[in-house]
Parts: C-alpha cells; structure tokens; sequence
C-alpha cells in the first residue's frame, strides 16, 4: 500500500512538473511572441510616424492662404503627401495594430494613430485633388463677358463643387477631431500637428467657399441688387466695427457693377435709430443718440441694417436697398493691395502697407478737419471702384480669399435682405450658433476722440474642463492697454486726444488721451458667464437686456500707459461641438491677438 501511495504520489509530482513545463514554455513563447511583436510594432509605429510627419510637411506647403491658386497646389506635393499617407495607412492598418487597439494604456494611441493614417489619407487621395481641380478650372475661366462687364457664369458653375469640397473637409475634420486624446508625447506632437494642418485647410477652403458663395449674389447673379456701402473707422471704436463716416452706394446686376458717390456723415445727421433699451445702455458717460455715426454699437446685422436704411430713407439719396456692406481702414488696404496703390492730391501714396494707418491715425494729423470728409470718400469710392474693374479669375480669387478672413475678423459685413441668399452671408444675431460657441466683447468710445488706433488688445483663453452634460469651461482673460506716450500726447492734437468727459473731469492725467470705453460682454448661445472681475479703472457694471439678448455691461477708462484687465469663466451649451472663440470688435490690425490655449 505504501509502495502505491509512493508511486501516485511520484505520478502527481511528475504530472505537475510537466504541466508547469508546459505552461513555462507557453509563457516563455508569448514572451517571445510579444518581444517579437513589440519589437515590430515599435518599428512600424517608427515607420508610420516618418511617413505621417513627411506627409504633413507636404502637405503644410498647400495649407496657407494659396490653397486655391490656380497654380497654388503642388502636383509634386500632392504626389509626396499620397505616397506618404497610402504606405502610413497600409502599416497601420496590419493585425498587430488591431490587437495594439485594445491593449491598455497604449490602446487609445494605437486607435489615434491608426485614425490619423485614415483621414489623411482621404485628405491627399480625395480631397487635395478636388480642390486642385477646382482651381485649375476656375484659373482657366473666362469672367470678362466681352463688355467690359464681369461674367459670373464661371463663378456658378463651380459653386456646387467649392460647396461639396467644403463640406468634405468638414466631414475628416471632425473625424480627426472625435480621436481619442493621444497620451504618449510623441503621438501627441504628431497628432496636433496633423489637427493643425487640417484645420488652416479646412479655415481656407471654408472662407473662399464662404465668399464664392456670396459674392455673386452680391454682384447680381439672382437680379439687381443696390447695396449700401458703410465706411467705419475703427480710432473711433463701436461694438460691431467703429464711427460711420460716410455712406455710398454698389449697384450690381449680373455682372455689370458701378460704385456711386460717397457722402460724408454730417449729411445723414438726420434723427437717431435707438429703441428705448439700447438709448438705456448707451446713456453715459457720452450718450449715444444713435444716428448714422452710431450705428453699429449695437452688435446685430439685421439692426444694423434696420438702422441704416432709416437713416438712408430720410435722406436726399433715398432709394429701395438690398442690404448693406461695411467695410473699415484693413480692408480698405487689402483692396489696395491686391488692385493698387491710390495717389492723393497731396501726392500720398496709399499702398497694402501704409492705409489702415493712414486712415486711422496720420489723416488726423495731417489733414485740416475740415478737409478730411472729402479724403475719405474719394478714398474709399476710388479702392471700391478699383476693386471690382477688371476682374480676372486670379484677381477675384485673391479678393475671395482676402473677404474669408476680412469676415472672420470684422473688417468687412455683407447683409441681404433677401432671405434665399442669406445663407452664405453673415449671421445677423451674436453668438447664434450653440454647435460653435462664441463670446461677444465689444468696445464704444465714449470719449469723443480717435484714441483707438493706441488702444491694443490681448486675449487669453483657457479651457479648464469638460462637464458631464457635455457642456465646457473656459477661463478667459482680456487685457486692454492705452499705448499711448507721453511723446506721442505732446505731438498730436485735441481732434485725435479727445476732450474731457464727464466721470473723468477730476483726473487730471485723463484731461486729454483717456479712452473711456462701454464694454459689452455677451455669453455663447445656449451658455452662461460667470462674474466679471477686472483690475484697473472699470467703472458701472451691471447687468442689461438689449434686443433680446442678455450682456454685462460696464466702463473701462484707460489713461496713456494705463492698463485693464478682465477676468471670467465661461461654460457653453452641452450642445457644442466646437472650441470656444471670441468674436470682438476689430481693431486697426488685420488679426485680433488672441492665444487660444487648447
């Protein structure tokens, strides 16, 4: 019996060392299977990465504004950016990659990286052709009808194919942005290089299908059209671009445009436009009457346009308006740019370079005041006739691609009555939209002067986190500072320093070169701001109601050197599918200084 139990014993013992054998060797097999694995897919991963980085680098000579010349994409690049992409795609999209997708912690890389290769690769094999075509045929288009007169035929055949590209781009924009967030440094790089790239594409091609869209419909491919032409300077700040200094006329009806007279303000001082609640928030420390010069303090086109065509109908030039176009001193110098330079009678001359500052700063150096309405209108009529003689297809689609980006800062406003037409035009309401949030910051001189050329702003806005509603939180802060000099005040006169208004009258450094700003702070539709702080003079803040939209409100008094910083919170809609952005009031730069620190 003993002898028995030795054996089963030794039988047990033995079965037991060969099942741990065998599961050693099987450890010792996945060990190396997973070695062996590891290793290959850390040099695929390698592989995939040189391929994406070099394919973005193809692709970051045909991101900027060019991206539509006719000869403005590479074929070359195109090429380099598809071989790139395809092999990326081909790599990543092996079984080993499909098991590193569900391995933890590196999982959601492999998954990015993985999604990466495929919208990439869609971009160059789809898209970039598409729009290389698109400008080959626009480039090739005939738009002089034979009469002098703009054809706009061309321009129409080719809407529906800018509107197809456009919304593709969309479409792999946000594919890319849906990815998981990539954890691993080098993915990271990668991908925001890969999110940055995209997006100056999709920004691109967006505002020419924006403006290629809208521009015929200005120019009369659907009937006669009689727009009004609102001139603003922005030394002389209003919510929604700056004073009204002159008002003109562009008659279009398909093709054939003509840009009449431009008339000064003082002509149309003809009774304000407020209701009562904007009268209530524009009551101090300079009450707004809210005549043609004040017009776009109130931040809404279709008030805008309201109010324009009141004043225009009192007027001696009264006639039937289709909506308006404002422009201000940047685009005023864009035109120049891209149609040529303007002499004046003095023998200044304009240029891309030098007009915005001309227009906002030297003129009221220079110039008797009394003068001055007359430079500005032969200014402005001689750049708009200019702008629109001679269109050729390479002109009109330096002019699209200059009106995208004029739009997204304010330097330039297209509205129609029309409401068939109003898609590609801009947004009447602020901040309508909840899929893309955006807050409204708006400055009003109340101080009677062109202090805004010395008034600069910097913006930072922070995202701090993502609610369980799907809502997200910004912190914002918004810096204003009076860059003006103690040189400078002893230089310039009172015309461009301004007086001394009421609130301000006991401060003796504010007795000349204070600005004194309404500010205007309105939250992104379907979301909130929280409590304004601010450091530095700010006066009577307050809540306020005004065609129908909620905003805080208050007094910013800046003296030369002298700085005020605001500070809030912001949440959107849990229905926003967009970053954050701030809409504001333009200033004499191209481009608003905003860091976005996503």
């Amino acid at each position: 019996m003993a002898s028995h139990a030795a054996r089963a014993r030794f039988r047990s013992a033995h079965t037991t060392r060969n099942i741990a054998l065998i599961v050693l060797g099987v450890i010792i097999v996945l060990v190396g299977v997973l070695i062996v694995g590891g290793l290959t897919f850390y040099k695929q991963a390698q592989t995939v990465k040189n391929h994406e980085t070099q394919a973005i680098s193809a692709i970051s000579a045909i991101s900027d504004s060019n991206v539509l010349n006719g000869d403005g994409i590479s074929s070359e690049a195109v090429a380099q950016a598809q071989s790139h992409t395809a092999e990326a795609k081909r790599i990543a999209g092996n079984p080993l990659w499909k098991v590193a997708g569900v391995m933890p912690v590196v999982g959601n890389d492999v998954k990015t990286v993985r999604g990466m290769t495929e919208v990439l690769d869609d971009l160059t094999q789809q898209t970039l052709p598409a729009i290389s075509s698109i400008a080959q045929k626009f480039d090739a288009a005939q738009l002089d009808d034979g009469n002098g007169n703009l054809n706009l035929k061309p321009i129409g055949d080719i809407q529906t194919d800018f509107a197809t590209v456009s919304a593709q781009l969309k479409q792999q924009q946000n594919r890319y942005d849906s990815l998981p967030e990539p954890n691993i440094g080098m993915v990271r790089k990668a991908y925001q290089q890969g999110k940055e790239r995209l997006g100056s594409i999709v920004d691109s091609v967006g505002h020419l299908n924006s403006a290629m869209q809208m521009m015929p419909a200005i120019l009369g491919q659907n009937g006669a059209r009689t727009y009004l032409i609102a001139v603003q300077t922005t030394s002389e700040q209003r919510s929604g671009g700056g004073l009204v200094g002159s008002l003109g006329t562009l008659h279009a009806d398909q093709g054939t445009i003509s840009v009449g007279d431009f008339h000064a303000d003082t002509e149309f001082l003809n009774g304000g436009n407020g209701n009562s609640e904007e009268l209530s928030v524009f009551n101090g420390p300079l009450p707004f009457s809210l005549d043609v010069r004040d017009t776009f303090a109130i931040p809404d086109l279709s008030r805008n346009a309201e109010m324009l065509t009141a004043t225009w109908q009192r007027s001696p030039y009264a006639s039937e308006v289709d909506g308006f176009i404002a422009i201000d001193p940047v685009f005023i110098q864009k035109m120049v740019d891209i149609s040529g330079n303007v002499t004046l009678q003095d023998g200044t001359v304009l240029t891309g370079k030098n007009t915005a500052e001309y227009l906002l700063n030297t003129i009221y150096k220079d110039i008797p005041v009394a003068q001055q309405d007359a430079y500005f209108e032969y200014i402005a009529q001689t750049v708009m006739n200019q702008a629109f003689s001679r269109l050729n297809a390479a002109k009109m689609m330096t002019m699209a691609r200059s009106i995208g980006g004029m739009i997204e800062q304010r330097h330039f406003y297209a509205y129609t009555t029309h409401a068939e037409e109003t898609k590609y035009f801009q947004d009447a309401g602020i901040s309508s939209r909840e899929d893309t949030p955006q807050i409204g910051i708006y400055l009003n001189e109340q101080n009677p002067s062109k202090m805004g050329w010395y008034i600069k702003r910097k913006a930072e806005v922070s995202k701090t986190g993502i609610n369980k509603d799907g809502s997200k939180t910004y912190h914002v802060r918004y810096t204003l500072t009076n860059t003006l000099t103690a040189a400078e005040k002893a230089s310039v006169n009172n015309y461009i320093l301004g007086g001394v208004q009421k609130g301000v009258e006991n401060k003796p450094v504010a007795a000349s070169g204070t600005s004194v700003q309404r500010m205007l702070f309105y939250a992104p539709a379907g979301g909130s701001i929280g409590k304004i702080s601010s450091t530095g003079d700010v006066r009577d803040q307050r809540e306020a109601t005004m065609d129908g939209k909620q905003f805080t409100t208050n007094v910013a008094y800046l003296a030369p050197g002298k700085s005020v910083i605001f500070e809030f919170d912001v949440t959107t809609s849990p229905k926003a599918t967009a970053e954050l952005t701030i809409d504001q009031t333009p200033s004499g730069e191209e481009r608003s200084d905003v860091d976005y620190r996503y």
